[in-house]
């Protein structure tokens, strides 16, 4: 009887830890599958000429209690932050421009690394081919990433976005300067 009643309480306790696991299962997918980066892009320009070589930004906001590693990691082993432009008859990528990042340390990694948390502006200097027709155009990019909080990663990331091109053959107007003032543009220094 005794032996019984201590099987019981055995298989108790592991159907306790099963329905456990079962339920925290949902939440590490969603975890996972979670988009813990918001992407948005704009241009210095409301309308870019052809044959114009112009400034684009691709706005990062990371969800708060998480950060992604910048693109050039000082831990070898960490995922970088990059952009990669589809290739495109319409536009050539001129460069791409990735701030540096904060120094911090997290209980996962040993190293010091630099991150991107909160807001992060990259930009893309392009150049408009020649002899390109008016109208909206959309170029086509994709960022990958790898968000962490402080103390793991979830799995590297890839996420598809456009940038909205609006060609025209008079010259456009400047727009947010707050944001393109302080991309520095190695191509454009003289």
């Amino acid at each position: 009887m005794h032996q019984r009643k201590r099987n019981r309480q055995i298989i108790m306790v592991f159907s306790a830890v099963l329905a456990v696991s079962f339920a925290l299962a949902p939440d590490l997918a969603a975890q996972e599958n979670e988009q813990v980066v918001e992407v948005k892009s704009t241009l210095a320009r409301d309308a870019v000429r052809p044959g114009e070589t112009f400034k684009a930004a691709v706005i990062l906001k990371v969800q708060a209690g998480y950060h992604i590693n910048d693109n050039a990691p000082l831990d070898e082993f960490m995922f970088p932050t990059s952009i990669t432009v589809e290739d495109s008859p319409e536009f050539e990528v001129v460069e791409i421009y990735y701030p540096t990042g904060r120094r911090a340390r997290f209980s996962y990694s040993e190293a010091e690394l630099v991150v991107y948390d909160g807001e992060a502006v990259l930009g893309l200097l392009l150049k408009a081919k020649e002899g390109l027709a008016p109208g909206a155009k959309i170029l086509k990019a994709v960022l990958s990433y790898q968000a962490c909080d402080n103390t793991s990663c979830l799995p590297p990331k890839e996420f598809a976005f456009e940038i909205a091109v609006p060609v025209s053959k008079t010259v456009g107007a400047d727009i947010h300067p707050e944001i393109f003032d302080k991309i520095p543009f190695k191509s454009l220094r003289k």
